[in-house]
């Protein structure tokens, strides 16, 4: 049946598997609307998206598209599975065993948004106007998660889809970026490309939004025009239960309470001559927490890769880890011993099929898959975490079934079950809503009050830290490029 809407929804109902995710949805999308979708995490705001791009098949009732509409190749969805799909796609075929500089980059920028066209004068514009002229030679898998926003906007828009959808389009972005990112959204939303938005926070609203549809476990709790609508929007009720720490095992390992956790020295960091960190000095002491802030692209990852073992940058650098010079003849495995870390990338890059309490056991091993038998001490270590996150119901649960919450509650379970002494936060609230944001929050604080790991914190936003935080690192442009580190105490 034809329909003058973009596309109808008749009594949909929906599952991922058995888990119903939408229930009796009765929505239509008109031309010349545009829609802002909210909801907490697991509300099914993704699930929606899914459906609408026809992803997502109805179990029950019905969705129509608009005559001469293909789901398939006229929406284009711009989200985090993107990302992921992106990131899967090139790490697939890696060929850097294979090659004399064992460097492989993958799909370059530039390459990504052409996706096999020539460049163009719209293509100039619109790399300009994203300000990412300076990734384009830069590997998709290796720039940040803000800089792959920015991408992936640039080549959805220079696609010229017939409806976009963007899911959560500021996370990640540092507050220049937010700001240009918001005035490119009002100038989208004036034109004639239908855009729905999936979103956290009624705050986030773009002036252009003229439709609002708020989410609430798989149904609609109220929709309509935006003045209309956002009084009607639920209030944050949901709270978590704090839980006691497991009691903290032994470690195999002693310091030295009145040395330095770990100290850089004028440290420089280039790639392809091109200077990321230039001249950085920077110490952790016993009891310091440390938020680190800096725009995208500054070389927060970096800077962090060069004191938890993963950036051979590090080797011939003045870096000192837990007493010994880095490079002294410590193993890659005694650095990461004493490291946790949460991050989207462990989340993009995690196994696909494994049960949430494998990805919880994997943090033993220092793995993404869970390489090593997990039984006895180990287990039941592994048990006490999960119990602590909120997870023991569903640790049978596939992670990618979780909502994006519990995936990274899952993750902090991760690293804290090899009790780290220092636990590497890398955008943690990326993604959450309020109530799953306030939480993880409470649980660093909780976790370095009991004083087993220091906290190093990465938030564009300066206000959403934990309590612990007495010291911050910003980086900040260098007069001879790069970024260099500016400490002060908060």
């Amino acid at each position: 049946m034809a329909t003058d809407a973009l596309i109808e929804f008749s009594g949909f109902w929906a599952a991922y598997r058995t888990e119903p995710v939408l229930r009796d949805i009765d929505w239509q999308w008109l031309p010349g609307q545009q829609w802002a979708i909210l909801g907490a995490n697991g509300a099914g705001k993704s699930a929606l998206a899914d459906a609408v791009c026809d992803k997502l098949k109805a179990q029950r009732g019905d969705c129509q598209w608009q005559t001469g509409l293909d789901p398939k190749h006229d929406i284009m969805q711009l989200s985090f599975e993107l990302h992921k799909k992106l990131i899967e796609h090139d790490k697939r075929f890696d060929n850097s065993n294979e090659r004399e500089d064992a460097n492989d980059i993958g799909t370059r920028v530039g390459d990504f948004i052409l996706q096999g066209a020539a460049p163009c004068e719209r293509f100039q514009a619109l790399i300009t106007r994203c300000h990412i002229e300076h990734i384009l030679d830069h590997g998709i898998r290796f720039i940040s998660t803000g800089e792959s926003r920015k991408a992936m906007l640039a080549q959805a828009l220079l696609a010229q889809p017939r409806c976009l959808i963007i899911d959560n389009p500021y996370e990640g972005l540092d507050l220049a970026s937010q700001q240009e990112l918001r005035e490119l959204l009002n100038e989208i939303l004036a034109s004639d490309l239908p855009v729905l938005l999936l979103l956290q926070d009624s705050e986030q609203i773009p002036n252009g939004i003229s439709h609002i549809l708020e989410l609430d476990h798989g149904c609609i709790h109220t929709s309509g025009e935006r003045e209309a609508t956002l009084p009607k929007l639920l209030k944050e009720t949901e709270a978590f239960e704090m839980r006691e720490l497991p009691p903290a095992p032994e470690r195999s390992y002693e310091l030295d309470p009145n040395e330095a956790l770990f100290e850089l020295r004028h440290v420089d960091v280039s790639y392809n001559e091109e200077a990321i960190l230039t001249d950085i000095n920077w110490q952790l002491q016993p009891g310091q927490h440390c938020h680190i802030m800096g725009p995208n692209g500054a070389g927060k990852s970096t800077l962090l890769s060069m004191i938890c073992g993963d950036n051979h940058k590090a080797y011939g650098q003045d870096i000192s880890l837990f007493g010994k010079k880095r490079g002294s003849g410590e193993s890659i495995w005694e650095i990461k011993q004493k490291f946790g870390l949460v991050n989207t990338q462990l989340q993009l890059n995690h196994v696909k099929r494994m049960k949430v309490k494998e990805v919880v056991a994997s943090g033993l091993f220092d793995t993404v898959g869970l390489y090593d038998n997990c039984a006895g001490k180990q287990k039941g270590i592994v048990e006490q975490w999960l119990h602590y996150a909120g997870l023991d119901d569903i640790a049978s649960h596939r992670f990618e079934q979780l909502s994006f919450g519990q995936q990274r509650l899952a993750l902090l379970a991760r690293a804290m079950v090899k009790s780290p002494l220092i636990l590497i936060l890398d955008e943690p609230c990326l993604g959450l809503d309020h109530a799953h944001r306030t939480h993880i929050l409470r649980l660093v604080d909780q976790i370095a009050e009991s004083g087993r790991s220091h906290i190093l914190y990465v938030s564009h936003v300066a206000e959403e830290v934990p309590s612990c935080i007495n010291q911050r690192l910003t980086l900040s442009p260098h007069n001879k490029g790069g970024y260099t580190a500016e400490l002060t105490d908060r």
